[in-house]
C-alpha cells in the first residue's frame, strides 16, 4: 500500500498525517492578505539576504576596527587644537569687552566734553552780555590813567615778502 497523506484543517495551520506511520509532523502557517505562507521558510530566506547583505571581509572588519579606535598622537593633537580653540575663545571675548569698555568710556567722555563746551559757551556769552566796550574803555581812561596813543608812538613798518614780523628788541630803542 501507498503511503497516504491525508491533510486536515487545524486551527492555526494544518496538520500532516502520514497514514503509514503514526508520527505526526506539524507545520506551522501564517496567513498574509490571502496568500499562505509557511513561517519557517520565510525566516529562513531574510535570515539568508540579512547575512548576505552583512558578510563583510576580514580586511573591512579591520578597517573598521582601525578607523574607530583613536591612537595617543591623535588625542593629543585634538586635545591641544580644543586647548588652543579655548583659549583664542577666551581671548577674543576678553578683547571685545575690553573695546566695549573703551567705547563707553569714549562716549561718556565726549558727553562731558559736549557739556563743559556748552558751559563755557554760555559763560562766554554772559561775560560778553555784561560788559560794554564803553565801560571798559572809560575804567581804562579815568581808574588806570592809561590814554590813546599819539601819532609820535606809532611805527609802520612795510613787509616785502608778505610774512609776519617778530619783534626782539624795542623798535625806537626804548
Amino acid at each position: 500500500m501507498a503511503a497516504r497523506k491525508q491533510t486536515r484543517n487545524v486551527r492555526g495551520g494544518q496538520r500532516r498525517v502520514n497514514s503509514e506511520s503514526s508520527e505526526r509532523n506539524y507545520v506551522r502557517y501564517y496567513v498574509d492578505g490571502t496568500a499562505v505562507r509557511r513561517l519557517d521558510e520565510q525566516e529562513t530566506e531574510e535570515h539568508q539576504r540579512k547575512r548576505a547583505r552583512h558578510r563583510v571581509s576580514r580586511k573591512t572588519l579591520e578597517n573598521r576596527k582601525r578607523a574607530m579606535s583613536f591612537g595617543i598622537g591623535y588625542i593629543f593633537f585634538l586635545t591641544a587644537v580644543c586647548i588652543a580653540s579655548v583659549y583664542f575663545c577666551i581671548h577674543y571675548l576678553q578683547l571685545r569687552s575690553a573695546l566695549i569698555n573703551q567705547n563707553e568710556t569714549i562716549a561718556s567722555m565726549q558727553s562731558t566734553l559736549s557739556q563743559l563746551t556748552e558751559d563755557n559757551d554760555a559763560l562766554y556769552r554772559s561775560t560778553m552780555a555784561s560788559v560794554s566796550m564803553d565801560d571798559v574803555r572809560q575804567t581804562a581812561l579815568s581808574k588806570l590813567g592809561l590814554h590813546y596813543a599819539t601819532e609820535s608812538q606809532i611805527s609802520y613798518y612795510n613787509a616785502d615778502d608778505e610774512s609776519y614780523v617778530r619783534q626782539y628788541t624795542d623798535i625806537n630803542g626804548k
